[in-house]
């Protein structure tokens, strides 16, 4: 399971803009000093992978500056899923997210 400890040795995170930076090379395409992620074109949210495995950015953001995974869901305030700044992030339950769709 990845800590915040071992997420703070590979990633910094700007919680006023949202953005992972890479601490580590990790291969040619995730260099020291790149912006972490990808914008997923199916859900909207950005994915960054640590250590072999995917996660939300916004869940990782969460994990950075509270020492933890969000014991449930995350929601992004403003309704904008690659808005990760920690300010736009709240942790909810699944029925306080669904209340809080924005209609289609």
């Amino acid at each position: 399971m990845l800590t915040q400890k071992r997420l703070k040795e590979l990633m910094s995170y700007d919680p006023s803009t949202g953005e992972f930076t890479r601490r580590v090379t990790v291969n040619y395409n995730a260099k020291v000093g790149d912006v972490a992620g990808s914008l997923s074109a199916q859900t909207g949210y950005v994915r960054i992978s640590v250590d072999g495995t995917l996660y939300p950015a916004h869940r990782l953001a969460w994990l950075y500056v509270y020492g933890r995974f969000p014991f449930s869901e995350l929601d992004h305030k403003n309704h904008v899923r690659d808005d990760n700044r920690i300010a736009n992030l709240r942790e909810v339950t699944q029925l306080e997210n669904r209340q809080n769709k924005s209609l289609s």
